[in-house]
């Protein structure tokens, strides 16, 4: 056993010490004593879970498993430093069992807390309740809406109706008051500066480098654990930088506020192979684990630009992440049921068994039974995700970068999320759900919330355009224009086919010809369709076939040429 959970046993209180009080049961991304569950209940003492089941439901990357217990651990030391009673549990049993067994052992009451964020901990918590746990809920205050926001906006969820997040935005500015005006106008005079905020990236200002944060005693003591119960895990341990103290914590958000977000605005879609953090602020681990609160993050954001600190695209386009896409994401995942509200269309039972990397994802989809996974796919996609995905080279310089970064650190920007690994994929037909899966365990800051609407909804189209107006796909010209990555790389994101081509390219041809009955009546959609239907048979052909060549070597793990 390790010596924190040696210190947390040890004292961890009686019987008669722990009936006398309530207690908060924080789970593992409710890290924080500034939530309204905690900090309403000054009395009352936390409760913190480890559950083996949890950290073996997948193999999640390493350095998310690193990221989430060493903080709560860290965490659990900094509220007993401030004199709060903590109450540590660590067992192989889910989060709902072990709740159950401490409450009748200890003779707890009713344990506060707020509805989970994640779809998965509140079923395990609902099972526990069937079994006897008694739980009281609070309003969760990590979330800037509510479902009252959200049906002022969209009225109750109806089926087949389409949600737009900038609706949803503009209500948010309008009654949060950030970046309004005395007069009741945006800042700027305009609701987003997004068009603003696309330039590439030529070095035009350095980037600053980030503060480090060396690993402790107690994040090696999680190493070794891991070691133990989970070694098939994705990823590397090697290099773990993340900030896991409170005081870590602020000194990363000081930096990003400061150093970062002056300059983030206009290279938030830039790609560099030699800077792939950019100007981002990549807290958004810390965030889903409440380290950092949103409320608190973009009011400093706001008083930075208030000051003349930070430009108004590059603050405005921050809140809108916060604000905007992240609340929105939230609310179309408890709507939707995680999904499970929309048409299904199952995956091939072989997609699970289609290459050595398959044990890897979510186990086997049974389409009978009634919480599986959410199995939409608009766009009849259903081709299992191919080695590139895992590591292997692939010849595509922009994919085999960005998942060198992925596989190393967890994390890479929204950019390049969207534009290379779930670009590749839509326009390719590989299985959204598998990718779904892929993103949640690869991402130190992926949870279902989250991933699953993000890549369910907005970066495959795979719900139909219920969040999304058009998928979000392009050519090679759009990489070549946003990143250095093609200037390095082999195939010639200017030839769409022939010897040496990019398959970007091809592929984005192919993939409108193949869905021209669902998309080409889409305005949105309108011109690239003209561009389409002006191309020669013998053209549409050789694209065809060079998508074709590029999609079998990608499933055979070759390199792409």
């Amino acid at each position: 056993m390790s010596s924190f959970l040696q210190q947390m046993f040890a004292q961890n209180p009686s019987t008669a010490e722990a009936s006398r009080r309530p207690w908060v049961f924080l789970p593992y991304d409710r890290q924080n004593d500034r939530l309204g569950v905690v900090a309403n209940n000054p009395d009352a003492g936390i409760l913190l879970v480890e559950s083996h089941a949890k950290g073996q439901a997948r193999p999640y990357h390493r350095k998310k498993v690193m990221l989430v217990l060493s903080s709560q651990r860290h965490f659990a030391l900094e509220q007993l430093e401030k004199g709060r009673p903590v109450l540590y549990l660590n067992a192989p049993e889910s989060f709902g069992e072990q709740l159950r067994t401490v409450q009748q052992r200890l003779h707890l009451g009713p344990l506060l807390l707020s509805p989970p964020a994640e779809r998965e901990l509140r079923k395990d918590l609902e099972a526990a309740q069937a079994n006897g746990l008694r739980l009281q809920y609070q309003p969760d205050t990590a979330w800037l809406s509510t479902e009252a926001d959200w049906e002022h906006v969209f009225g109750k969820p109806t089926r087949g109706r389409q949600y737009l997040m900038e609706r949803f935005y503009r209500h948010m500015r309008q009654t949060s008051g950030l970046l309004m005006e005395p007069s009741g106008k945006f800042a700027g005079g305009r609701l987003s500066f997004d068009e603003e905020n696309r330039e590439r990236y030529r070095g035009q200002v350095p980037v600053p480098p980030r503060p480090t944060f060396p690993v402790d005693a107690i994040t090696r003591e999680v190493v070794e654990m891991i070691d133990r119960l989970t070694p098939n895990t994705l990823g590397t341990s090697e290099g773990f930088d993340l900030p896991v103290t409170a005081g870590d914590v602020d000194v990363l958000w000081q930096f990003a506020l400061k150093r970062l977000l002056p300059f983030f605005g206009p290279y938030e879609d830039a790609m560099d192979s030699r800077e792939p953090v950019m100007f981002h602020s990549a807290i958004s681990a810390l965030l889903n684990v409440s380290r950092l609160l949103p409320g608190e993050m973009v009011r400093d954001v706001e008083a930075q630009y208030r000051a003349g600190k930070i430009p108004l695209p590059s603050a405005e386009g921050f809140i809108r992440q916060i604000l905007g896409w992240r609340e929105f994401m939230r609310h179309m995942h408890r709507v939707t049921d995680g999904y499970r509200t929309l048409e299904q269309s199952p995956d091939p039972p072989a997609n699970r068994n289609a290459n050595r990397y398959s044990p890897m994802l979510a186990k086997e989809i049974n389409a009978a039974e009634p919480d599986r996974p959410a199995v939409p796919s608009a766009l009849d996609a259903h081709l299992p995700l191919p080695p590139a995905y895992w590591g292997e080279r692939s010849g595509m310089l922009c994919l085999d970068t960005v998942i060198a970064q992925v596989m190393q650190t967890g994390w890479s920007h929204h950019i390049t999320r969207l534009m290379v690994l779930s670009n590749l994929a839509v326009l390719c037909g590989f299985s959204p759900r598998e990718l779904t899966d892929w993103f949640w365990i690869s991402y130190v800051d992926a949870y279902d919330w989250v991933v699953e609407p993000n890549v369910l909804g907005m970066s495959t189209f795979a719900d139909g355009g219920l969040t999304a107006t058009k998928p979000y796909v392009s050519g090679a010209a759009y990489i070549n224009r946003m990143s250095n990555y093609c200037g390095q790389c082999a195939l010639d994101p200017k030839k769409s086919t022939g010897p040496g081509s990019c398959p970007f390219t091809a592929l984005y041809w192919s993939f409108l010809e193949r869905h021209a009955d669902l998309l080409s009546g889409n305005q949105r959609m309108r011109m690239p369709y003209n561009t389409l239907g002006k191309k020669s048979a013998d053209e549409r052909t050789a694209l065809r076939e060079r998508a074709e060549r590029a999609v079998e070597q990608l499933e055979r793990g070759e390199i792409v040429t």
